[in-house]
């Protein structure tokens, strides 16, 4: 399956993810699966939406 089509407003909720999860990491928790989780989260809706028509 392709990756969905990420609007701008998903791209910085997966930054605002990302960003918490490095931040986690340099307090020394290495596995973080909520994270990987809450991004596949972010990529299921953006699956969902439909495309807009031109």
């Amino acid at each position: 399956m392709a990756d969905p089509k990420l609007t701008l407003w998903d791209k910085a909720r997966i930054a605002a993810i990302e960003a918490h999860g490095v931040k986690r990491a340099a307090a020394g928790i290495e596995t973080q699966p909520d994270i990987d989780r809450r991004i596949e989260r972010v990529k299921a809706q953006a699956a969902k939406r439909k495309p807009k028509k031109k």
